[in-house]
């Protein structure tokens, strides 16, 4: 009885212009037939039948008022995820506001879609993460326990341990708004030597020799994110190059842009599209056991975070070539 008389009132809250304008013709009706002193028999016939018009009208309203908001109640019991089939809009206002609400609902479809993968790839990311750390972390253990220590093995397995935690630390930036940018002109040849700096063992180990070339550069960019990039890109040409030289050198042709180029197995054709996706490893990954599928990737979404590009292009058995755009046009600062 409670909701009868609530839905009641919120009909009458919803119409009451509607009911004020009859009163108030009824009373300019009566006023003017009292003014005129015209005989009040027409006047009462007239607001009979306008008095029944308006209760014909309101029963119907009613109804179809108490239809809808029955199914609109329905709907939000129901509607966890979508609205559902709404009532069908009387007027133009009722339909863009129908119009807002089916938006709304696409755009938090997109959403929970968005999240709904993103929480997948960070599970299996994670999973991947787990197991691949261990690797390092048992070899090292081997490693003590030999009679002998062998320093120059246990400082590879350390660099990789180091790397993998590098790596999920820059995975949970990327999945954070970039608020923590810290956007400014770095000297690029800086940032080489650091990178460089980080990977050295990894060319001692390998006794491979590293070619640089002072670019002479300065780019807009965020340092630590580009330090992480060149330093994965080095590690991929290192571990893909069993003897020969990494080059690092600034394009001839192309202002504003490093290139990395290497003498290893290099990249198949069928492989070469697909090496930005995530967690593919293509068959020089399945070769090497350790490869998650992930650096690449990383790379990839951060340059395209800072507003640059990045290019591959390999032959097999001869080489691979990475082309960093590094381009300051995509920011506007001062």
């Amino acid at each position: 009885m409670a909701g009868k008389i609530r839905l009641f009132v919120g009909y009458l809250k919803a119409h009451w212009k509607v009911l004020l304008l009859t009163l108030v013709l009824m009373g300019a009706l009566y006023l003017v037939y009292s003014l005129y002193g015209l005989p009040w028999g027409p006047a009462v016939y007239t607001s009979i039948i306008v008095f029944s018009a308006a209760v014909l009208f309101c029963t119907l309203s009613y109804r179809s008022y108490r239809k809808r908001v029955k199914l609109l109640l329905s709907l939000k019991q129901h509607a966890n995820r979508y609205l559902g089939e709404l009532p069908e809009p009387t007027g133009l206002i009722e339909r863009c506001y129908q119009e807002s609400l089916r938006l709304q609902e696409a755009r938090c479809l997109q959403n929970e879609e968005k999240a709904r993968k993103d929480a997948q790839d960070t599970k299996r990311y994670y999973t991947l993460w787990s197991h691949q750390i261990k690797t390092p972390i048992a070899a090292m253990r081997l490693l003590l326990g030999e009679p002998v220590l062998d320093t120059r093995a246990l400082e590879q397995e350390l660099f990789r341990v180091e790397q993998y935690v590098e790596m999920v630390l820059h995975y949970q930036r990327l999945g954070t708004n970039t608020g923590d940018l810290l956007l400014q002109r770095y000297p690029l040849d800086s940032i080489v030597k650091q990178a460089l700096k980080k990977v050295s063992s990894l060319f001692i180990y390998k006794k491979l020799s590293v070619r640089v070339v002072p670019t002479q550069m300065v780019v807009l960019t965020d340092e630590k994110w580009l330090v992480f990039v060149i330093e994965q890109l080095l590690t991929n040409a290192v571990k893909y190059t069993p003897e020969g030289t990494v080059s690092i050198y600034p394009s001839p042709d192309t202002p504003d842009t490093l290139v990395i180029e290497d003498t290893g197995i290099g990249i198949r054709p069928e492989d070469l599209p697909l090496i930005f996706e995530w967690g593919y490893t293509g068959y020089n990954g399945r070769l090497d056991k350790r490869s998650t599928g992930v650096g690449l990737t990383l790379c990839k979404q951060a340059l395209t975070m800072l507003g640059h590009t990045i290019s591959v292009q390999s032959v097999l058995g001869k080489g691979t070539v990475v082309t960093l755009g590094l381009s300051r046009e995509a920011f506007d600062v001062e």
